[in-house]
């Protein structure tokens, strides 16, 4: 379910907003395809919402992130509902919310986040490139049952390129710089907010089990993510439960009927062209 943008938002969230919250009531709507309704130009919704091309240009891209909206040579579309199966079938899937981890589904779970501007442990420090004790801001994260057992923790540690180009993580060191720790942060939508900045998130995740006994088994899992340059932007460690919850990834495959054709005459280098120069040299030799 997407958070209702609020007036702490910036203006391009509270367009998104009211974009999305309009086509869905049909007040600026008109019909499209099944599943997705078309929404006006961009001209036509700067007038209409009283703001700038430019406003409504990015938050139209902040709700396409999200997975909300989709655009093709005929125009944008946003979904009629907010629900990931009904996006799932006409081809859009939700985005990886932050900090991702297991599957909890089947149980009864809730969160608990800090957040925290501090120092990192060494082999961290050298993967983000600091300086000796240099802090930088840290995400906690756990997951825990009713009865307070925690089935999930994640610590996330933040490089300088992250929070130099991700404005939703540089507002946040300026803020935590005067107050010691923030509880609860929502950084569930850090990956738009990186794709926001023009950043295209890549994960890399290493996965082990803990030499432990059977009985305190602990599934580890170190998350890299960097952008399209190769810059890390973030290492997060988890340790899950894997008795609790499950662990899954989603890849695309290669679609075979995309793949590039081979190059014009590519067949002709193996075994067909060797006959078919043998046949040439005893043709000049006839």
């Amino acid at each position: 379910m997407s958070r209702a943008a609020t007036d702490a938002d910036p203006l391009y969230m509270r367009v998104a907003d009211q974009i999305l919250r309009e086509a869905r009531s049909r007040t600026v709507a008109a019909s499209g395809a099944s599943g997705l309704r078309r929404i006006p130009s961009e001209r036509l919704l700067s007038a209409s919402l009283g703001v700038n091309r430019q406003t409504v240009r990015r938050a139209l891209e902040h709700l396409r992130t999200r997975g909300l909206v989709r655009t093709d040579r005929s125009g944008t579309y946003v979904h009629t509902a907010d629900n990931p199966s009904e996006r799932a079938a006409v081809g859009t899937a939700p985005q990886q919310l932050f900090p991702g981890g297991a599957d909890f589904s089947s149980l009864t779970v809730r969160s608990r986040a800090t957040l925290s501007y501090e120092p990192v442990p060494p082999p961290v420090e050298a993967l983000l490139g600091l300086d000796p004790d240099a802090p930088t801001l840290v995400h906690r994260h756990r997951i825990v049952l009713g009865s307070e057992e925690v089935v999930q923790q994640a610590v996330s540690y933040f490089s300088p390129t992250a929070i130099a180009h991700v404005p939703g993580l540089s507002r946040r060191v300026r803020r935590i710089r005067h107050e010691p720790r923030e509880s609860q942060p929502d950084l569930r939508h850090l990956y738009v907010w990186m794709a926001e900045a023009g950043l295209r998130p890549v994960r890399r995740d290493r996965v082990w089990v803990n030499p432990a006994p059977s009985d305190d088994l602990w599934l580890h899992v170190r998350q890299l993510v960097h952008d399209q340059h190769n810059r890390l932007l973030e290492v997060t460690d988890f340790r899950i439960d894997p008795r609790r919850g499950e662990l899954g990834y989603e890849f695309r495959l290669p679609d075979a009927a995309a793949s590039p054709a081979p190059p014009r005459g590519a067949l002709q280098s193996g075994r067909e062209g060797t006959i078919a120069r043998t046949s040439k040299r005893r043709a000049r030799r006839g």
